[in-house]
């Protein structure tokens, strides 16, 4: 789908960080050389990404990523792209769709994550309380309009909970751990790279055992910056599916580079991988299923509200072998 809007003087484009091209907006035509903003940059977000620079897909193609700049994630990371000129982000859906919703529009060119492998809900090993999902009367989720917050929501639906659940949005990651060391949740998610390095928190919801697809980022641009520099797009959105293709053909070495770059065990990255690929934890293209089970995620979390959102997507960056099937109600 390709579409044309007339965006306001300084509303911006999205979270890579120009780093060589000035960085004006007389710039952007040749925006070519940058830092990728992502959310949770520390987690298995960042893995194409550090593959992909690391095996020059996205140099071959005429552009140069820079560094990984960590974001929070949701809709800081929104804000973040919105408030300058800059052009794509590998961003939370959910918060993709909250834009959409507040007549922000973004446009979706590519998939990224498209399951939610890695973002699973733990309690203090010594809670020996919350064992279950039903369990849970306090859950802290991330950031409004984030995807911790839709699951909240889908994750008890699913599991059939029927508890009366408080929900709490911590900020951020780090200030959830904050929460459930001192006592004031049940649960929050700890990163995959927290739990690799200690053995105080207990899993009790594995996000990816409920919810076998579910789009849970996205790479995303605004339709101004697609339509001034489309060979930028395509050339990001095609090293992203060779990074995803090559860490399922040689996972010892995106092990190797996440290892490296959160610094944790190699045998810990090493299964931390094995067990995304599993999962098809990544992916370049439109996945109707994981699209659709973050569309219900959210219109639960917002009661049941009508959300419209099949006009976000693109289709045309997409490389021919990855899929472009949108949900049934966007045809």
């Amino acid at each position: 789908m390709k579409r044309t809007y007339a965006l306001a003087a300084g509303t911006g484009a999205a979270a890579l960080v120009l780093s060589a091209c000035g960085g004006g907006a007389g710039d952007e035509a040749s925006a070519t050389s940058f830092d990728i903003a992502v959310s949770n940059a520390t987690e298995l977000y960042s893995i194409p990404w550090l593959v992909g620079k690391d095996q020059g897909f996205f140099e071959k193609r005429g552009v140069t990523i820079g560094d990984i700049v960590p974001s929070k994630g949701g809709g800081t990371t929104i804000r973040n792209m919105l408030s300058g000129d800059l052009p794509i982000a590998d961003v939370g859906f959910t918060s993709v769709l909250e834009s959409g919703e507040a007549g922000m529009p973004l446009s979706v060119v590519s998939g990224s994550t498209q399951s939610v492998y890695g973002l699973d809900f733990y309690a203090l090993d010594s809670n020996k309380r919350v064992r279950d999902v039903k369990d849970i009367h306090r859950w802290a989720y991330t950031n409004p309009q984030s995807v911790t917050q839709a699951l909240s929501f889908m994750l008890p639906e699913v599991a059939g909970a029927t508890q009366k659940i408080e929900r709490t949005s911590s900020g951020g990651v780090g200030e959830g751990v904050a929460l459930l060391e001192a006592g004031d949740v049940d649960v929050a998610v700890v990163p995959p790279s927290v739990v690799a390095k200690t053995d105080k928190f207990r899993m009790v919801v594995s996000s990816a055992d409920y919810l076998k697809k579910f789009q849970q980022s996205v790479i995303t641009t605004t339709p101004e910056f697609a339509e001034r520099n489309p060979d930028t797009v395509k050339a990001v959105v095609d090293g992203y599916a060779e990074s995803v293709r090559y860490i399922r053909n040689n996972p010892d070495r995106a092990a190797k580079l996440y290892a490296d770059y959160v610094d944790i065990e190699p045998e810990s990255a090493k299964s931390l991988v094995d067990k995304a690929i599993t999962y098809d934890n990544w992916g370049a293209g439109f996945n109707a299923e994981a699209i659709g089970q973050a569309v219900k995620a959210q219109r639960t979390a917002m009661d049941g509200k009508k959300l419209e959102y099949c006009d976000l997507f693109q289709t045309e960056f997409l490389p021919k072998d990855v899929s472009s099937t949108l949900p049934a109600e966007c045809e």
